[in-house]
């Protein structure tokens, strides 16, 4: 059996974490009828195109909200989605790390998995919430299955710095932690996908086990660690010889903002996945809103051209109307005012 999933992990009042793209108070519900939104559209973009394989959706919560009257437990049974509620295991002390607290939380997935099913050759597609399909993956299960594992790399410059840590950085970061000598700088892989066979699945888990109290004396001595899933998965797969796949129609993290960083091809149609991080506020509020909202059965009778020329339209992809780009503009410089007013607005007074 093949799975493809996503996840909601909720920050509880106090635990909070920030996520640049929505703005929002991580614990509160604008913030996570944000990503709500971003679930439906997912599992509504999946179930299109993929008939065989089977839906998951794992939470912390079972506080499942309701999205313009509709509940979202409601939804998710409509399109045959299995919800599983699992414990966040390996939360992160506060002052961990500032960004996307959550992220550890696909551990305690993995951690589900190892537990509960105990055939070696089902795989398991898991990916972020912010993810819609263009097109079957049939041709991505089916590449991974003879290694039971497929991943793609971050083509990113060696000393940028990605969350707290280069690649340059995390080569001395592997050296110190597998105590041997790592000759080439290694590959950042995408954190929003991870596939794997069952069997692998057991592997990367028991490696991460052994590592995450590691990670906790790191931070508590104030020592390099990692500081995200991405970080924590790429050594896994590292001292596993897990290797990337250079096939580049399968997924694109895909920059659409003009304002910060755009970049969006021609042949972006192309990819089967699109991972959409600045859009959660923008195109996929509006495509949520087209096959969601305005259409029967999540648009699912909308014929293929009509359903691409829908996405490409709502998501500026691959080109962008001046009316999109001009929200855009405003959008992003009203937030970044908002932002900066509340931080003055919060100063504390001198002492007298």
């Amino acid at each position: 059996m093949n799975y493809i999933c996503t996840w909601f992990c909720a920050d509880n009042p106090g635990e909070e974490s920030i996520y640049p793209q929505t703005g929002e108070k991580s614990s509160g519900k604008k913030h996570q009828n944000i990503y709500w939104r971003c679930i439906i559209l997912f599992f509504a973009t999946s179930k299109r195109f993929n008939k065989t394989q089977k839906h998951i959706l794992f939470t912390n919560t079972k506080a499942l909200p309701t999205l313009n009257g509709r509940k979202v437990s409601d939804m998710l049974y409509e399109m045959d989605v299995e919800i599983i509620f699992t414990d966040f295991n390996y939360k992160t002390p506060k002052g961990y790390f500032n960004l996307f607290q959550n992220q550890f939380y696909e551990f305690s997935i993995l951690e589900y998995i190892v537990n509960h099913n105990k055939k070696q050759e089902d795989h398991y597609l898991i990916l972020d919430s912010d993810c819609i399909f263009t097109r079957s993956v049939d041709e991505i299960f089916a590449e991974a299955k003879p290694n039971g594992f497929i991943s793609f790399e971050d083509a990113a410059a060696t000393d940028l710095v990605i969350h707290g840590l280069s690649r340059v950085d995390m080569k001395h970061l592997y050296e110190d932690l597998s105590g041997a000598p790592v000759p080439e700088i290694p590959g950042y892989h995408l954190g929003e996908f991870f596939l794997a066979s069952v069997k692998n699945i057991n592997i990367i888990f028991d490696g991460f086990k052994k590592l995450w109290p590691e990670l906790m004396r790191r931070y508590e001595l104030g020592l390099p660690k990692f500081n995200e899933e991405a970080q924590t998965l790429s050594y896994l797969y590292y001292i596993n010889d897990f290797k990337a796949s250079k096939k580049i129609n399968h997924l694109k993290r895909i920059w659409t903002n003009p304002v910060f960083y755009r970049n969006v091809e021609s042949t972006d149609p192309e990819v089967a996945i699109w991972h959409l991080p600045s859009e959660k506020t923008y195109g996929l509020n509006r495509l949520y809103d087209v096959l969601v909202k305005n259409s029967p059965e999540y648009g699912m009778k909308i014929n293929h051209l009509d359903y691409v020329k829908t996405i490409k339209k709502c998501l500026g992809i691959p080109h962008l109307a001046v009316t999109r780009k001009m929200e855009y503009y405003i959008l992003s410089y009203y937030r970044a005012l908002r932002k900066r007013a509340k931080k003055f607005s919060f100063k504390p007074k001198a002492a007298l």
